[in-house]
């Protein structure tokens, strides 16, 4: 048997874009870590019909250029997300695929790294958010203020501020 005067809380939260979640974790009194991860949402990942045939976003410009391109020019080279050198070659094949097709967007700091290495933007009111209902959980847990478990909070703000 476990002493619950020995057991330490975990709090637990995260953001992605404009969604959020908060929560206490208390061994053997709450459900793990581990269990919830089935709940987060899987990587984006585009059809290959559409990023080699149809492209619409520059991220299909962006995801031709690592899945397709860079096989074809660095047969046993996997692409270093961390290389600038890298990373410009990508650059540049998806800009050229870009307006080859017509579609304005393709950055190479912001949305050619973030496509490489599947970054999600964060969103800082949403981080606010997330922080604030974190901080209020470790208020409760310190000062005996109010009930610390049944305090799951999950944000969906999708449709922005």
């Amino acid at each position: 048997n476990i002493d619950p005067a020995a057991t330490k809380p975990m709090l637990d939260g995260g953001t992605e874009g404009f969604k959020g979640q908060s929560r206490v974790i208390v061994p053997t009194a709450t459900s793990r870590f581990e269990c919830s991860l089935d709940s987060f949402p899987p990587q984006v990942n585009f059809p290959m019909c559409t990023i080699a045939e149809t492209p619409r976003l520059p991220e299909h410009c962006i995801e031709y250029a690592l899945v397709v391109l860079w096989e074809k020019e660095f047969r046993d080279k996997k692409p270093d997300s961390d290389s600038a050198e890298d990373m410009q070659w990508l650059y540049q094949r998806a800009a050229e695929r870009a307006n080859h097709f017509n579609i304005p967007g393709v950055t190479y700091y912001s949305l050619t790294l973030g496509v490489v290495k599947r970054i999600i933007s964060a969103v800082a009111s949403t981080n606010a958010l997330i922080a604030g209902s974190l901080c209020n959980k470790a208020l409760k847990m310190c000062t005996y203020c109010g009930p610390a478990l049944n305090s799951y909070m999950l944000y969906m703000g999708h449709n922005g501020v």
